[in-house]
């Protein structure tokens, strides 16, 4: 481990990163995550119904899904390199975050207007770039911050402050758009949008007075790079290189997110369609609660576990419980057994995701943080828009076998995708947390 890393870890150590502490970090991941899983799994289908015919509703909401990240994946690299080398009062990472936070409500007040399809699209993508714009910076800070042997736990944290704002937004939203209807129920749309876009704004402002407060104060080379504005090291043919399983990573990245996002987007039609409730929106909110604490309470054993045992151990027993679920949602008949179902893999993927994006932050490389959360939030957009990507599938099967087999392909291919998530990781090689952080610390010393 070269001094650069061992300087950092040592530094950073030295600052006491509580639960607290890490919550308030990670504030912004509820208030964006939230945002994000209330407007795809909600806002957007009830949206896209009104301006698509009935037949073709997965086919095309699947392409403003895609539209949408493919959008934000032309900015994730470029934005995380541009932040790695940014000059200003405010730091490499804080103005990136203000522009999302005043961008996305613009976007927001273009969907209570009078919209057509194509309307839709194009708003969409706008936000989506925006959102793109202040992520990677924002998880760069994360990765500058918080020492190695506790990243197990601002990762659970992370995830439960993430599934806590899916949660809890999409849910407000599908009950409160239950209401919905125009003319006379137009309102509720503006007051679902006004809700999920200040939870927005009031948990970035949370993170960032977090993150600028640490940077600022904290001493060490979190608070150099701060005052600095700009990389420890000249870009040359001698930077320092991005992990040799990066590359790996961002596949299975890809794969699992591609398994987890199938869930979220296609959630409400498969209510209406396979178990036929009678109202899905309020079905939807109602299974989230469910779907939402057992993920919740999955996060933080998880990300404690992986710190002390390794992440692959951990995020295979997940995958294992996943995988199970999915495969026994191919036969699910009523709504109660959807949401029982749905809650065991809800807590599958509360373990996943957290060891995953702990493992992320182990490969990251000093310096070129918010370039290499980039290159992670691009796996985590390609596999995102690749859910988007087969929204004909259950359309084009339903035609061929029935409506019922249409869903059931959905899931298969959800399943397929987590074996290969799993499978990627393979090929990649990282020392236990506990070990690395103690090995720095070390080697500080005799420095």
């Amino acid at each position: 481990m070269d001094a650069v890393n061992t300087h950092a870890d040592t530094a950073i150590a030295a600052q006491h990163w509580g639960k607290r502490s890490l919550a308030l970090l990670n504030a912004y991941s509820f208030g964006l995550t939230g945002f994000i899983i209330a407007m795809d799994t909600v806002v957007l289908p009830i949206l896209v119904l009104e301006v698509v015919p009935d037949a073709a509703k997965n086919t095309l909401l699947g392409i403003v899904g895609l539209a949408g990240l493919l959008a934000t994946a032309l900015v994730q690299v470029p934005v995380g390199w541009a932040s790695d080398r940014t000059r200003s009062r405010l730091g490499r990472r804080l103005p990136y975050m203000l522009w999302t936070c005043l961008c996305i409500p613009v976007g927001l007040a273009g969907l209570v207007t009078p919209l057509n399809y194509v309307s839709v699209l194009v708003i969409w993508m706008f936000i989506q770039i925006n959102c793109g714009i202040g992520y990677s910076p924002y998880l760069a800070s994360i990765r500058e911050l918080v020492p190695t042997n506790r990243m197990g736990v601002a990762a659970s944290i992370k995830t439960l402050l993430e599934a806590l704002g899916g949660a809890s937004l999409l849910c407000l939203a599908a009950l409160m758009l239950s209401r919905y209807s125009r003319p006379d129920g137009a309102h509720w749309l503006w007051i679902t949008l006004l809700v999920i876009a200040t939870a927005l704004v009031f948990t970035s402002a949370i993170s960032s007075l977090a993150i600028f407060s640490r940077m600022r104060h904290s001493g060490g080379p979190a608070s150099t790079a701060f005052h600095r504005s700009a990389m420890t090291f000249p870009e040359t043919t001698n930077m320092a290189s991005l992990h040799p399983g990066l590359g790996w990573f961002v596949a299975s990245r890809s794969a699992i997110m591609a398994a987890v996002v199938i869930f979220t987007t296609y959630g409400l039609f498969f209510l209406r369609d396979k178990v036929q409730v009678d109202n899905p929106a309020q079905a939807l909110g109602v299974a989230i609660i469910g779907i939402g604490g057992a993920l919740v309470l999955t996060t933080y054993p998880a990300g404690w576990l992986s710190d002390r045992v390794g992440r692959k151990p951990v995020l295979m027993v997940g995958v294992v419980f996943a995988l199970a679920g999915t495969i026994a949602m191919m036969w699910v008949s009523s709504y109660l057994m959807a949401i029982v179902v749905a809650s065991v893999i809800g807590g599958a993927v509360g373990v996943i995701l957290t060891t995953h994006w702990a493992m992320a932050n182990d490969l990251g490389t000093p310096g070129r943080e918010a370039q290499h959360m980039g290159i992670v939030n691009l796996g985590t957009v390609v596999g995102a828009a690749g859910a988007k990507a087969i929204g004909f599938l259950p359309d084009l099967v339903a035609v061929w076998f029935g409506p019922g087999y249409g869903y059931t392909a959905l899931l298969g291919a959800s399943a397929l995708l987590f074996i290969l998530g799993a499978a990627f990781l393979i090929k990649i090689r990282v020392n236990r947390p506990a070990a690395i952080f103690q090995s720095a610390a070390t080697a500080g010393h005799t420095c």
